[in-house]
């Protein structure tokens, strides 16, 4: 198991920006968390911290995709480097109105901005590694690795970010994501030998990432899933308070994290025969039978350990829905189509935090698990459904759409924000 990742991490440079990234992308952990705990421990009502939360994340599944439309075209540090200045002022902004109780149309509107300069860091890394990589196999270990990475920072941001924002200070969640992002970018974007050389604009190749059924049915899939994660952080909170146990979810979130860290570390060490589209429905069928687990929790210790049980398919969804986009998608729009990935799941998670706290203010936090089950079982119909064009070989036209490459360094630079 370790010789596999060991592989990769001799390549130039790796090791050096996938820690650089892990620092980077540590708010997809917190971020919207620490949004739902600052809304909640000022106003007292979860249905305005997951309605906020939405605007967050709706934003930021529109905007992701534009983002990194322009990181291929134009380079990942030419365009991130101001999208980041703009994310770290608007998160002062959002600090500022709700603790000064400004107007709450400000606050969504600076929650939007924050949103909307996100980006898509694991977009990000993972072009990197595509770049680097010499064969598939490595690919598949790479990609195995960065999700591993992701439930590693999901395992330890939570139970910071709650203690944090219910013992101490509620916008702590909010602050520490701004720090990780400011160091996280000085890491990173300076590491240029091994971010991948922008190929100038796509002619006639930006319609067919969308339309390509495959990767329409990976991003409809992830949709669903989004909101099942959305409705997972808010459910915790709400089904830890009404058991007293408040500080507690953080805690249950970690196992969730957990199961699917170390469900994503296996599967990247094996070397799999089966195609990746045959293991994503795979996958996704043991997330929702541990999502109908989900209904058996009646206290928070049960429910720690079933999120434990639906983490396992987690990290092996993900992965090999990284690993079914890159086999589809124009080696020009790569970023781009992870991103509309990241973007669905971010849509989605919108959805089931807006969903999640308006059905447990009105019904509780039990029926609100409801909505995860639903939404797994969902996306693995959809899966199902869309396997067909999930492979490569039906549509080998794809990837070679016309380009048109233009010198970039003619171009004025280019100002993310319009």
């Amino acid at each position: 198991m370790l010789r596999t990742y060991s592989e990769i991490f001799a390549l130039p440079g790796a090791l050096k920006f996938t820690l650089a990234g892990l620092v980077a992308r540590m708010p997809i952990a917190i971020l919207g968390l620490g949004i739902v705990l600052f809304i909640q421990g000022e106003t007292g009502s979860y249905e305005l911290a997951g309605l906020v939360t939405s605007v967050f994340m709706v934003v930021q599944a529109v905007t992701n995709p534009v983002i990194a439309r322009l990181v291929d075209a134009h380079g990942q540090s030419r365009v991130m480097v101001p999208i980041v200045c703009v994310h770290l002022v608007g998160i002062v902004g959002l600090l500022a109105a709700v603790l000064l109780d400004w107007w709450f149309g400000f606050v969504f509107l600076l929650a939007g901005i924050v949103g909307a300069s996100v980006g898509s860091l694991g977009s990000l890394v993972r072009a990197r590694w595509n770049a680097l990589v010499r064969n598939s196999r490595q690919l598949d270990t790479a990609f195995s690795w960065e999700a591993v990475a992701d439930e590693f920072l999901f395992v330890s941001g939570p139970v910071v970010v709650t203690a944090l924002a219910t013992l101490w200070f509620a916008p702590a969640g909010v602050l520490l994501s701004g720090v990780a992002t400011a160091v996280g970018a000085l890491l990173f974007y300076p590491q240029k030998a091994t971010e991948p050389a922008p190929r100038g604009r796509t002619v006639g190749g930006g319609g067919r990432v969308l339309t390509h059924p495959g990767i329409l049915a990976a991003i409809v899939c992830q949709i669903f899933l989004g909101v099942l994660f959305g409705a997972i952080d808010v459910t915790a909170v709400g089904f830890g308070d009404e058991q007293g146990a408040k500080a507690f979810a953080g805690i249950a979130l970690s196992a969730l994290a957990a199961g699917s860290l170390v469900a994503g570390t296996i599967y990247g060490s094996y070397d799999w025969q089966m195609p990746v589209r045959y293991r994503f429905p795979l996958m996704l069928t043991v997330l929702t039978a541990g999502a109908w687990l989900l209904l058996l929790a009646n206290d928070m210790v049960v429910f720690a350990a079933l999120l434990f049980v639906v983490g396992v398919g987690i990290a092996p969804s993900l992965i090999a829905v990284s690993s079914v986009i890159q086999t589809l998608a124009p080696a020009e729009r790569l970023t781009e189509s992870l991103a509309w990935i990241s973007t669905a799941l971010g849509f989605g998670v919108a959805i089931g935090s807006a969903l999640a706290g308006t059905v447990i203010d009105r019904m509780g936090a039990h029926e609100a698990i409801w909505i995860i089950a639903i939404c797994a079982s969902l996306g693995l119909i959809v899966a199902v459904i869309g396997l067909p064009g999930m492979d490569p070989a039906r549509t080998p036209a794809l990837r070679r759409p016309r380009r048109q490459t233009i010198d970039t360094e003619s171009l004025p630079v280019v100002d993310p924000n319009g």
